[in-house]
């Protein structure tokens, strides 16, 4: 879809401001700075204290998109580069830089389980969320490797002020996504015990019709519980919670034709997380804050041998390709900050420990571990009433590579109430993985055998990373008000670790050279009345990559990107109308390829494409029970083709499976 496409939906939807006349809106969704945010705070403060740019992404908003996992909700952000692959699942880049240098965190506890770097977005639950917040900038010093990039914090829910509150909802998309999940809250005295669970099914479907058996989207199972105990202690609040879920992902292969047969694999995925944390005010108006955290990640495949003939699948024992590979994190964070707006010095110091060790076939001698202690500190001092500076230093000893430092300042300046300044340096290191360090897989496919190897002689990346953010927003009148927000990002990776090219059937990890990413973004709301709410977004993205000392790319290669959405609410109907857009424009990139023997530099294109999702949503009976009916992908895209600038090479990148159609229905009680 061309850019004339992007133009004509900006053109729609802006001109929906004139169809608004009644009122029902929930007005905080405009109020931005008034919002409480927690992601890299001292403690819990309003978003226009906040020092750090925290896009926040509310309950309400998840609903309105009808998302059943982490992509629906993330795929039409600005500055959001989803990448997806039928085994790794959905991997997620912000402002350019992706994988290991994004930290994705539930209530401020890592989330581990990386497969080839990505975290599978589809495997996180989000039926307990209250709100999510994202920094698309440097927070190592807050949360240290892998937040060089930018954070997202999943913000569960942990409040209920009536006795009994819960919900179902159910959930079916016409490409054969069935979602149904639950929850109960039960409060007694100042305790608050809640349970959810959920299922997810999807039957899979081939969008490529080169492929006969063979799903590039496969079918895939979860289910997910959640068990969570609160109990307010004064001024504390305790939280314990255990959730558990399980993914089974099953591939199909082609029908060989030599045997006749083929091989289809099921991938299952289980996690057990477990998370302790007593946070809360002191006497003294001191903020403290304690995390324990235990955390399993299991990943393991069972192949089969399918006959056509006949329909049977059959278990393939002792297969030697077979993976068992198992993680474990032991996670403890204390933080002791003084946090009081009206002071002129307030600070914070803390502590963290993670232990990670990783078992399995694919582990150089089935079994390593390493290691991070860390303490930080920061102090925030207002130079003026309106100038705030906040310099922070994080270090951090690892096992494998001893003492890492990361500095960072940040600076705040409020001209008035309608104009807020932010600025952030950070300085960050990621030493290797286990898995980029000691994977050891020897797979053999037909005659072929492959070795794929970590590296124990990889450097530890490091990173300098720049954003500055304005922040415009002005009350217009009662119930219109308008917000502005143009920023702009550098970040700049050393000694990138990532897969060499397959050669002599052999890869392993290796540092790259360099990995820069520049983006200059616009965004805009305005809200005209309370019940219409209208944004808009421009972002301009510049990837530069330094393969190796002989494959550099010439310049930032760029993207363009735009999204939009309206919501707007009809009072007398009790209805709310929803819609998403976003545009991702070519995205040029490299391959590196054997010609007449000799390695050569590719240059390859990702084609643009855009996305549309509509929804509306009618609430019955005082809001007890709601019916949302829409589209997602309404442009119909599919596989997207990645191809050499001069035609040497093409594959097809996966971004969507079509358009589909949904109905959900919820019950609150």
């Amino acid at each position: 879809m061309k850019f004339i496409a992007t133009l004509f939906a900006v053109i729609l939807f802006s001109s929906a401001s004139l169809f608004a006349q009644n009122s029902i809106y929930d007005s905080s969704e405009m109020e931005i700075l008034d919002r409480v945010v927690v992601t890299a705070q001292y403690a819990p403060k309003t978003e226009k204290n906040a020092i750090y740019k925290v896009k926040v992404i509310t309950a309400e908003t998840i609903k309105a998109k009808a998302a059943t996992n982490l992509t629906d909700v993330l795929r039409n952000e600005l500055n959001v580069d989803l990448s997806f692959d039928a085994n790794f699942g959905v991997g997620i880049e912000l402002n350019g830089i992706s994988k290991e240098n994004v930290k994705l965190l539930i209530d401020g506890v890592p989330v581990i389980g990386r497969v080839n770097g990505v975290l599978d977005l589809n495997q996180i639950n989000i039926d307990n969320l209250d709100r999510i917040e994202a920094i698309k900038g440097p927070v190592s010093v807050f949360y240290g490797t892998n937040a060089m990039g930018g954070t997202i914090n999943l913000i569960t829910k942990k409040n209920q002020n009536e006795k009994i509150k819960g919900n179902v909802n159910a959930y079916y998309e016409s490409v054969g996504v069935t979602n149904i999940d639950g929850s109960v809250g039960y409060k007694f005295g100042k305790n608050i015990v809640r349970a959810e669970a959920g299922y997810y099914d999807f039957v899979g479907v081939n969008t490529n019709s080169e492929l006969a058996r063979k799903q590039n989207w496969p079918e895939r199972n979860q289910y997910h519980t959640n068990v969570k105990y609160i109990r307010d202690i004064n001024d504390f609040k305790l939280t314990m919670s255990s959730n558990l879920s399980n993914q089974v992902v099953h591939t199909l292969g082609e029908i060989s034709t030599r045997s006749k047969k083929a091989t289809d694999i099921d991938y299952t995925t289980r996690r057990w997380d477990n998370t302790l944390n007593f946070q809360g005010r002191l006497k003294n108006k001191k903020y403290l804050d304690l995390t324990a955290s235990y955390l399993d990640y299991d990943r393991s495949d069972d192949s089969y041998t399918f006959n056509p003939e006949d329909k049977t699948s059959t278990l393939i024992e002792n297969n030697p390709n077979a993976n068992g590979n198992y993680f474990n994190t032991l996670f403890a964070k204390a933080q002791y900050a003084s946090s009081n707006v009206n002071d002129k010095l307030n600070y914070v110091i803390g502590t963290e420990f993670q232990a990670d060790q990783a078992e399995g076939n694919r582990i150089l001698n089935e079994k390593q571990d390493v290691t991070n202690s860390s303490v930080f500190g920061s102090i925030n001092y207002k130079l003026t009433k309106n100038i705030e500076i906040q310099p922070a230093l994080r270090y951090t000893y690892n096992s494998s590579f001893n003492g890492l430092a990361s500095p960072a300042i940040n600076l705040k300046y409020k001209l008035n109430n309608k104009h807020l300044f932010r600025f952030a340096y950070g300085n960050g290191y990621r030493a290797p993985s286990l898995k980029e360090l000691y994977m050891d897989w020897r797979p053999t496919f037909g005659p072929f055998s492959y070795t794929f190897t970590g590296n124990e002689n990889l450097e530890v990346e490091s990173s300098h990373n720049y954003n500055l953010y304005y922040t415009f927003d002005h009350k217009l009148s009662k119930g219109r008000s308008l917000q502005i927000e143009p920023s702009f990002v550098y970040n700049e990776i050393k000694n990138l670790i990532g897969l060499s090219e397959l050669i002599k059937f052999e890869r392993h990890y290796i540092n790259l050279n360099n990995m820069k990413s520049v983006n200059s973004a616009i965004d805009a709301k305005y809200k005209p009345n309370d019940n219409l709410l209208v944004s808009l977004g421009v972002s301009y993205l510049g990837r530069y990559i330094e393969y190796t000392d002989e494959f550099t790319s010439d310049g930032f290669m760029f993207t363009p990107y735009v999204n939009t959405s309206v919501t707007y609410n009809y009072t007398p109907w009790n209805v709310s109308f929803n819609a998403f857009y976003k545009y991702s424009g070519e995205r040029p990139g490299h391959f590196i390829e054997e010609v007449d023997g000799v390695d050569v530099l590719q240059e390859s294109t990702r084609q643009d494409f855009s996305n549309l999702d509509l929804s509306v949503t009618k609430r019955f009976m005082k809001d007890k029970i709601s019916l949302s009916i829409g589209g997602k992908n309404l442009f119909d895209v599919k596989d997207l083709q990645t191809f050499s600038q001069i035609a040497v090479a093409h594959e097809s990148s996966i971004q969507f499976w079509g358009s589909t159609y949904f109905v959900q229905m919820r019950f609150n009680f």
